[in-house]
């Protein structure tokens, strides 16, 4: 499974590819990245069958766990996936500009 960094989200172009935000409707609601979808993971079941598969889907949970489990379930069904590592709490220290490396 491919990964990238949550920092490099930062750079993303939402036109050509498919942000998937999998938190609940309620933390999207208070920090969704602008450009994202959101398909709370209770509900990724039913969701998988409207995601496109003609761009690459960067799936992002609160931490990177559960993100990582849905990325492999659309591997499976032949999306091009990355899981965004760190999740969204990694995404929020990019921001900051800390550095949690040093």
């Amino acid at each position: 499974m491919k990964r990238i960094n949550a920092a490099e989200i930062k750079g993303l172009d939402t036109e050509k590819v498919l942000l998937l935000d999998i938190r609940s409707r309620e933390e999207f609601e208070m920090n969704g990245i602008e450009g994202s979808v959101n398909v709370p993971f209770d509900e990724i079941s039913l969701g998988i069958s409207k995601l496109p598969k003609d761009k690459p889907v960067y799936v992002l949970c609160r931490t990177g766990d559960l993100s990582e489990e849905v990325a492999e379930i659309l591997e499976d069904r032949g999306y091009d996936v990355y899981n965004i590592e760190g999740g969204h709490a990694a995404y929020i220290v990019s921001l900051a500009g800390i550095d949690l490396k040093n």
